[in-house]
């Protein structure tokens, strides 16, 4: 379950962004897939929300506006990030001067009111998807070990026989029991994520969050590794990858 807050000093505007998020739930976003289950708080100020957070901690997306009695929308997630937390913050905000500074707090999207659907949607698609690349899995190695990777640490998988070596974003990497077509299925568990990954090559599963640059006959990736692309697959990559692109810029 996503558990989401909204904080903004307008009830008419709580209402209505809890009906959007409700709306988005059912239909499961623009990815198209199962209908999503989350929970909606609601607060009228950000020290309402702190108060709130101080003693949970669960929030996975806060919908923020920026300008609100008492501490504003900026402090508040200047103070969540000093303080470690990771939730994905989208502004939603009748002011656009604070864009710029809203980017610097790694939010997923600066939203200027009045908030068009399509809009919102998309942002909450991406906020799904940015917590689902925190999210992690088991691997089984070599000597009986065991591993947690998380999965935006993964630059790409590469088959070596019966076996997969999992290359990591830091060029680390890991030899699983599991074979690359296992070690796939495994990732691919998540809908999220299914946009999030490519085969270019029988041999090799690569994120796409990790693509420096797309030749005609390789990628390079952000870990400097290079990945050949077979033949007939060099329109698909583009295609896929602008895509995935496009929904992170939107």
């Amino acid at each position: 379950m996503l558990h989401l807050a909204i904080c903004d000093d307008d009830k008419r505007f709580l209402d209505y962004l809890s009906g959007e998020i409700e709306g988005w739930a059912v239909q499961g976003g623009h990815s198209g897939a199962d209908g999503e289950t989350c929970s909606v708080e609601r607060y009228p100020c950000a020290d309402a929300f702190l108060f709130a957070w101080e003693e949970r901690k669960d929030t996975d997306i806060l919908l923020l506006d920026i300008e609100m009695p008492g501490t504003d929308g900026m402090a508040l997630a200047r103070k969540l990030r000093q303080m470690g937390d990771s939730v994905s913050i989208i502004f939603v905000t009748g002011n656009p001067d604070f864009a710029l500074e809203g980017y610097d707090l790694e939010a997923v999207s600066y939203i200027v009111k009045p908030v068009k659907r399509q809009r919102l949607w998309a942002a909450l698609d991406r906020a799904r998807e940015r917590i689902a690349h925190r999210a992690a899995i088991i691997v089984a190695l070599f000597g009986g070990e065991v591993e947690k990777v998380y999965l935006s640490d993964i630059c790409c998988l590469e088959g070596d026989g019966h076996d997969c070596i999992l290359w990591k974003r830091d060029g680390e990497k890991l030899i699983c029991r599991s074979g690359i077509r296992q070690m796939e299925q495994k990732l691919m568990e998540d809908m999220s994520l299914r946009d999030s990954f490519f085969k270019p090559h029988r041999s090799y599963c690569v994120n796409l969050e990790h693509v420096e640059r797309i030749g005609k006959k390789e990628i390079r990736m952000d870990n400097r590794m290079t990945i050949p692309i077979a033949r007939g697959k060099w329109e698909e990559l583009n295609r896929v990858y602008m895509a995935y692109f496009r929904r992170q810029s939107f």
